[in-house]
């Protein structure tokens, strides 16, 4: 007889965080959404100077410069989307509304997600070809940076979580004060 055991794939699987570095989960998602901000705001202005040395003349038969040119749009788009979803989440973080922060919540899940596997992508095919221009500095520091991130998702996640219970808490409350027969025993 053999037993089947489903992996739950929720945030509810996930060891509970209490605190950002012995800090409030609250200051850890202002933290993270200053610095989420702080990074798309540099990485679009990179994203505009790099445009600026790519060729004014876009020749269709130049499939390079058309690659360069998409590559950069949409890098670009990406973190216009995420410095527009941190500043939502910042608002959030700063009136406690978690329906705020749920959208940023799910696109860094999304965006770590690709980050892991590109990191893993890239590691296995410099491995199998023997690139010997990767250093492993650059390998460490992209891990580290990948630490982080997913540091700061689940310090946001957890917050999330604790305003979505506490409203939950807070509803209940109510409900029972405003029910009719609550001082019936």
């Amino acid at each position: 007889m053999m037993m089947q055991v489903e992996f739950p794939f929720s945030m509810e699987s996930l060891p509970r965080q209490k605190k950002f570095a012995c800090l409030s989960l609250r200051f850890g998602s202002i933290f993270a959404a200053l610095t989420v901000i702080l990074y798309s705001v540099v990485a679009i202005a990179q994203c505009a100077a790099a445009l600026g040395f790519l060729p004014s003349q876009l020749n269709t038969d130049d499939v390079t410069g058309v690659a360069m040119y998409a590559l950069i749009i949409g890098v670009t788009i990406t973190h216009a989307v995420t410095l527009f979803l941190s500043a939502v989440m910042l608002v959030g973080a700063l009136c406690e509304r978690a329906t705020l922060i749920r959208p940023w919540v799910i696109w860094m899940s999304i965006q770590v997600m690709v980050s892991i596997l590109l990191f893993i992508f890239y590691s296995t095919m410099n491995m199998i070809n023997h690139f010997q221009d990767g250093h492993i500095l650059i390998y460490v520091i992209e891990f580290l940076i990948l630490l982080v991130r997913v540091y700061m998702l689940m310090t946001v996640g957890n917050y999330y979580r604790q305003l979505v219970e506490e409203k939950g808490e807070t509803e209940r409350l109510v409900k029972l004060i405003n029910s009719e027969s609550w001082y019936n025993a």
